[in-house]
């Protein structure tokens, strides 16, 4: 089977069924020192207040004026909290916590991992866990919680940090993944978990997410923003933008009319057809196997219409609304 036919056939199972992809790491950062949750709550864009020891929610390190720095997960603990980063980001977001944390005298930390982890996602992903001994219930609300699988430790996090829904499995040996097959469930691509981040409109840190962003022009304050916590890094940015105006670009999903059929490079600055001056930015792309290319990209408000046609690097693409297909 060649690559675009497993594709297909992964994004098939992930539709109704469910996959797992190994991560090279977990992606935790560990915080702690005495008030260091206080701290946090002064720092980040989410109100953390309610957070008891097993929830968990998504939250935001933003600039002074509002732009995007960074997106993680926080999971309460007892004595600590747990952040998880997007792959590849742990490090980049303890470094980033790092200078807010040192007047506090708290400490923020990747958490060592050398085994990795299994993510394991699509439409099936909690009934799944609840027959490998997860707690569906506090996965399904963001949570996170430990328990044993064949004798050996393992712990749960309710949120994946891929742009799709899912759950990481922190501790999990080959023990675990023979019990995923006898499930049903086989290993998906990152190509495949890659594309339905695009398919469902997802920003990612990297890509949609950069320090240019203001989150309402990528849509997720919704789920990473209290409105009505007090003082944050960023604050009044935000509640400015609520409060008096509209961003003035959104996330769009777009599908390639024309073109190669490679990659192109990213990112690539969008033009209105028959214009040459550019009124955003491609800044993802993938390719369906049967739709051809599809991307994410970040224009200006008032182009972007379902139907509108952009232009750049000798390709042609539409504006098309989420899902993509």
């Amino acid at each position: 089977m060649d690559q675009e036919a497993r594709i297909a056939k992964e994004l098939d199972q992930l539709e109704t069924g469910a996959g797992f992809l190994h991560l090279a790491e977990t992606g935790l950062v560990r915080v702690t020192g005495a008030g260091h949750r206080d701290t946090l709550q002064r720092v980040l864009s989410q109100d953390l207040r309610t957070l008891v020891p097993g929830g968990g929610c998504l939250a935001l390190l933003l600039a002074p004026k509002g732009q995007f720095r960074a997106i993680m997960a926080v999971f309460g603990g007892a004595a600590e909290t747990l952040l998880m980063a997007p792959p590849d980001r742990a490090g980049e977001l303890a470094e980033a916590l790092r200078k807010y944390l040192l007047l506090s005298r708290c400490i923020s930390e990747p958490v060592p991992d050398n085994e990795g982890a299994t993510a394991l996602v699509g439409a099936r992903w909690a009934e799944i866990a609840a027959a490998l001994g997860a707690d569906p219930g506090v996965l399904t609300a963001g949570g996170w919680h430990s328990g044993t699988f064949d004798a050996r430790s393992v712990t749960w996090f309710g949120r994946l940090m891929l742009g799709v829904p899912g759950a990481v499995l922190a501790g999990a040996d080959e023990a675990v993944l023979e019990a995923l097959r006898a499930q049903g469930v086989e290993p998906v691509l990152a190509q495949t978990v890659e594309l339905d981040r695009i398919r469902r409109g997802s920003p990612a840190w990297g890509a949609e997410l950069t320090e240019t962003v203001l989150p309402p022009e990528v849509g997720i304050d919704a789920e990473t923003v209290s409105y009505s916590k007090g003082c944050y890094i960023g604050q009044e940015t935000i509640a400015r933008m609520k409060t008096y105006g509209h961003p003035t670009r959104t996330l769009v999903g777009v599908r390639q009319l024309r073109g190669e059929a490679a990659p192109p490079g990213l990112p690539l600055p969008l033009a209105p057809q028959g214009e040459d001056k550019a009124c955003g930015t491609l800044t993802s792309w993938g390719r369906h196997p049967d739709y051809g290319g599809v991307g994410l990209g970040v224009v200006r408000s008032a182009h972007a219409v379902a139907g509108n046609r952009f232009t750049g690097a000798g390709r042609e693409f539409e504006v098309a609304g989420f899902p993509l297909w």
